[in-house]
């Protein structure tokens, strides 16, 4: 899993990593969030591997998997499209049109 904390560094999330602090964890959840939904979440660290989000208790686990779900479907929803065409086969082709 993989969870953008600035434009140029990624951290690379994992379960198990005890390096992963919950300030990166929730920024990472806000981040997501943000991006599906847009607008904040309402997340907290309540103590060891417990988050209280928007009036729900979940476990670190199920949080990092939401991470990646809604990663996903923010890829999904993204409104820029990958064009089918090169940018160099583009300026060829306006290149040509003039």
């Amino acid at each position: 899993m993989t969870l953008e904390y600035n434009a140029k560094a990624q951290v690379t999330m994992s379960h198990k990593d005890k390096t992963l602090t919950p300030e990166l964890i929730i920024n990472g959840y806000e981040r997501a969030y943000r991006k599906v939904y847009g607008r904040d979440p309402r997340i907290r660290h309540i103590g060891g591997q417990w988050y209280y989000i928007n009036g729900e208790t979940v476990h670190r686990m199920t949080l990092m998997s939401e991470i990646v779900r809604l990663n996903d479907l923010a890829k999904q929803q993204s409104p820029y499209a990958k064009p089918t065409r090169s940018m160099v086969q583009r300026l060829i082709a306006r290149l040509r049109g003039i």
